[in-house]
């Protein structure tokens, strides 16, 4: 019997707008699929306002849910419909959630996959019996621990045509784009972090990262690119490389970086290759901040990184918290200090948020925090009009000033132009 695998993006009702990206992980797992001759779909229900009636059509022998916190309650309702509707068919989740918090996921699935999930998809087919039935066997484990994919230049590219990949919304320096990972893995331990792919980098190498965008321009026609590496100029040598292929492919592309990661000719060579955007995670313009967060930087990076960039002629986003460990009224008027000296061109207000896996997660005393809920569904980093949903307190700061902080914040970027 030929196995059909259908994997599902759930309904996001926490951003302010759900097709803004494609599920790229889920494309990945669907090319290791079809590598493996694996007939299989990929849903995103974020097209479908009657999400049920879609998910009917889709009979599929095994079901692979992605779920990140943030989407807990929509990937437990979409599980709870296929348990109903397709109650012979293997049952799996996979994503951030799964990774930190496989336990609370496994009353659910047949399978929760911790880690990354490209060889996990192939075992659990491979796993499922040629005679359907609620009797069918369990090789698995409840918790599959996912297999690390050391070579990343192994896996087949994303399977982009099966997704509308034109009709997500994101736009890069005004053309259609689609997202690319070329680096698995973080080195620095931020104290918002889940390092779901772990400390260890996994780079592809420029010439695999090259010939994924090169099939992007030649067989789908789009020539915007946003690059969602944790730090994608983190490996010097490689990323000049890759410059140098995109630049003979012109193309249009953002990405994320660290403030310590750039310098003058990194930042030009940003640019000629067709950098459009950049965004900084700089959190605070106070120094106290940075070092509770532990993220290794400080406020002078900030600011030359912000300078430079701008001189550089690339637009320059910047990234900010408010509610971190050790927050007071003071450091949240340093930022405000900090944004008004070295304004970037855009940027983003984000609610101190103590994700599962995290560092404050695990140990909040540590930081002198207060977590007031555990409940996941209620943990919102930004929201429609860059709202967020204040879920901790600091030493000196209630819940209340928290919002009273991030409303003063936003509304003093407003005046200066640099969110819409």
């Amino acid at each position: 019997m030929k196995v059909k695998v259908c994997l599902i993006n759930p309904p996001d009702t926490i951003v302010e707008d759900p097709l803004w990206d494609e599920p790229l992980g889920l494309l990945y797992l669907g090319a290791v699929l079809e590598k493996e001759g694996i007939s299989v779909e990929v849903v995103d229900l974020n097209f479908h306002k009657d999400w049920g009636k879609e998910l009917s059509r889709h009979d599929a022998d095994v079901y692979g849910i992605y779920c990140a916190s943030s989407l807990l309650s929509s990937t437990l309702k979409v599980r709870d419909f296929l348990k109903t509707n397709f109650p012979y068919s293997k049952l799996i989740v996979g994503g951030p959630h799964a990774t930190c918090m496989p336990e609370s996921l496994v009353p659910y699935f047949d399978v929760v996959v911790k880690g990354e999930g490209e060889q996990t998809i192939l075992d659990v087919v491979k796993d499922y019996q040629h005679v359907r039935g609620p009797s069918h066997a369990r090789n698995l484990p409840s918790i599959y621990v996912g297999r690390t994919v050391e070579n990343l230049d192994s896996l087949p590219f994303p399977a982009r045509h099966l997704a509308p990949i034109h009709k997500y919304h994101r736009k890069v320096g005004g053309e259609h784009s689609v997202g690319v990972i070329t680096a698995r893995g973080c080195p620095n331990n931020c104290a918002f972090c889940s390092k779901v792919w772990g400390k260890t980098v996994r780079f592809r190498s420029a010439e695999n990262v090259v010939a994924e965008v090169k099939e992007v321009v030649g067989k789908y026609g789009i020539k915007g690119l946003s690059f969602r590496d944790d730090t994608f100029t983190l490996n010097k040598s490689r990323l000049l490389k890759i410059l140098y292929g995109l630049q003979c492919l012109d193309v249009k592309w953002r990405c994320i970086t660290r403030v310590d990661q750039v310098d003058e000719n990194t930042l030009m060579a940003m640019k000629n290759a067709g950098c459009v955007e950049i965004v900084y995670g700089t959190e605070s313009g106070s120094q106290k901040i940075l070092d509770n967060l532990r993220k290794g930087t400080t406020v002078e990076q900030n600011a030359k990184a912000i300078t430079l960039t701008k001189q550089a002629g690339i637009p320059c986003k910047a990234a900010f918290i408010v509610g971190s460990p050790g927050e007071t009224w003071g450091t949240v008027n340093e930022t405000l200090r900090f944004v008004e000296e070295h304004a970037p061109d855009k940027a983003i207000l984000c609610t101190f948020t103590p994700y599962p896996g995290s560092p404050v997660w695990e140990n909040p005393d540590e930081f002198n925090m207060k977590i007031l809920t555990r409940d996941v569904t209620k943990y919102q980093v930004v929201g429609p009009g860059m709202e967020g949903n204040v879920v901790v307190e600091t030493e000196e700061m209630t819940a209340k000033d928290i919002a009273e902080a991030h409303d003063m914040m936003l509304s003093r970027f407003k005046e200066l132009g640099i969110v819409d």
